[in-house]
């Protein structure tokens, strides 16, 4: 049985690099810009993990002076695609990433499961935010 197309999402740089990545209903990804196929998950961040059964893979953007030109800027995803993804485990993503691209459901893995947040040594989360979401890292 030939699995079918369920969607297809983008992430975006700073630099305009669009990577198209596709939904299948098997509840695997594939990024076919990379040449990527049959991948369980991907993390949702500046620099996107996908997981398979026995491959992973991170995106291997650089950011120099702290202008992540290569990081990703944003994330396109249908809302239909996006709860489907979720409600099947094929997304994952923290509390501060959903509100640094604006994700409709702002539930992280972090919040959900108690996790420590990438930001919990930061009094004021706001302000990294701010600088993250104009592509200043650090």
């Amino acid at each position: 049985m030939e699995r079918q197309e369920i969607g297809r999402f983008y992430a975006t740089t700073y630099n305009k690099v669009t990577f198209e990545f596709i939904a299948y209903d098997d509840n695997t990804i594939a990024l076919p810009l990379l040449g990527i196929d049959d991948m369980k998950r991907i993390e949702l961040k500046p620099r996107f993990v996908l997981w398979g059964k026995d491959k992973y893979y991170t995106y291997n953007a650089k950011s120099e002076n702290k202008k992540g030109a290569e990081l990703i800027q944003n994330y396109d995803i249908d809302d239909e695609l996006f709860d489907y993804l979720k409600q099947h485990g094929m997304i994952i993503y923290s509390t501060d990433m959903a509100y640094l691209y604006g994700f409709k459901d702002n539930d992280g893995y972090d919040k959900l499961n108690c996790a420590p947040s990438p930001y919990k040594w930061a009094k004021k989360k706001g302000p990294i935010l701010i600088r993250q979401r104009n592509g200043q890292f650090n």
